[in-house]
């Protein structure tokens, strides 16, 4: 039952296997007095607690499905030899049962996969791993800043990202909320610039779920309550992404949201960025005003400073080639304009390695109160063999 601090594993008698009884206890008790301070099945206050006490004393890892995980596993794996079960293969998507630990679960866990919080630096950082894929999602702005595919690198972070708090991460996929651009608040919003809270839930294949809430100094800012939920999944072949947008106000309220994705490239002279441009209205922003025309190509390529907004071509794909591969961006839902940006030739941004295709909604949404806007973006990797 929730509260407790195992769920019971109930082993059947079995003829000829009882005298193995005491060595799965064993190994259940071994299980039982390992620490908790290393497992995310930790008391979610844990998760909870402010970042200044997190900063002043924490655990080095904490981690959904490694040592203690696979500990617990021991005594589950004894009783189905007790009750005469085969042995299932370690192949993702298969599933066992865990525990439940301080009424929160861990939950079916698939093989090959993992998810950990990592609080040894100034900035917690949650790591998920799925067989030769992982990515890296930092709390400050729930940033992913990273997701690689068998060592390859597919998210670029420029060299002159702070790591530190002191600014929002200069890189990855940032959360652009409630405003993008600028505006009546600070440039793209305040969602990057803040914490957010780690939601505790069982990972199948290396999953994270991150909340952003409104605060009394997010109201000073923009006066809504609000919940942001952003989950973050890695999957058979691509890196998912879903964001919801809940208005918990009395009233409703108008925001904007988009993730400036930064994706790494081999060199932006030699890439190219392929979707359905060609004949979509098109917002030039390097123009003084702001040039409206229509797309000329559903390819485009890098040879100057570049901003420019493509509205309406989602839900779709667009693709990102280069040397090392192709990396298809497939976005839903709320995600409706692209924008895309290089600035290209700034050395002290890294600009030569980093493409911006970002996934955007530029128009006002209206959300009434008690609703959900949602949207989805995956990432794709091809690479090319090595």
């Amino acid at each position: 039952p929730r509260g407790s601090r195992f769920r019971r594993l109930s082993v059947p008698n079995a003829s000829g296997t009882m005298q193995l009884l005491p060595i799965v206890l064993a190994c259940g008790l071994a299980a039982l007095v390992l620490p908790t301070n290393f497992a995310v099945g930790a008391p979610r206050a844990s998760l909870k607690r402010s970042r200044q006490a997190s900063l002043s004393q924490r655990p080095v890892e904490q981690s959904f499905s490694a040592s203690a995980a696979g500990a617990l596993g021991v005594a589950a794996a004894g009783a189905a030899l007790l009750t005469g079960s085969k042995q299932r293969k370690g192949s993702v998507g298969q599933k066992k049962l865990v525990a439940v630990r301080d009424g929160a679960t861990w939950g079916e866990t698939g093989y090959g996969a993992s998810t950990s919080l990592d609080t040894s630096g100034p900035l917690p950082f949650v790591k998920l791993t799925r067989l030769g894929d992982e990515a890296i999602v930092y709390l400050l702005g729930a940033c992913v800043t990273s997701y690689k595919t068998d060592g390859t690198e597919w998210i670029a972070v420029r060299p002159d990202a702070k790591f530190d708090g002191s600014k929002p991460i200069s890189g990855g996929l940032p959360h652009c909320f409630p405003q993008f651009g600028p505006g009546e608040i600070q440039q793209h919003g305040f969602a990057r610039n803040l914490e957010w809270k780690l939601l505790e839930e069982p990972s199948e294949s290396g999953t994270c779920v991150l909340q952003l809430s409104d605060t009394e100094e997010t109201r000073k800012m923009w006066p809504h309550s609000f919940r942001c939920e952003y989950r973050v999944e890695l999957q058979e072949g691509k890196l998912a992404t879903t964001l919801k947008v809940e208005n918990t106000s009395a009233s409703a309220f108008n925001f904007q949201a988009a993730l400036h994705s930064y994706y790494k490239v081999f060199n932006i002279n030699t890439c190219s960025v392929t979707g359905s441009f060609k004949g979509a209205t098109k917002l030039d922003k390097t123009q003084d005003p702001v040039e409206l025309t229509k797309g000329e190509s559903d390819k485009l390529t890098f040879s100057k400073f570049t901003e420019e907004i493509y509205k309406e071509v989602l839900p779709g794909s667009v693709t990102i080639s280069d040397e090392k591969g192709d990396l298809d961006i497939v976005s839903g839902g709320g995600w409706r304009d692209v924008v895309i940006w290089s600035p290209y030739g700034d050395k002290n941004m890294g600009a030569d390695e980093f493409v911006c295709v970002e996934s955007a909604e530029i128009a006002q949404v209206p959300l009434s109160q008690g609703e959900v806007w949602e949207a989805t973006m995956d990432l794709v990797a091809k690479p090319k063999p090595k």
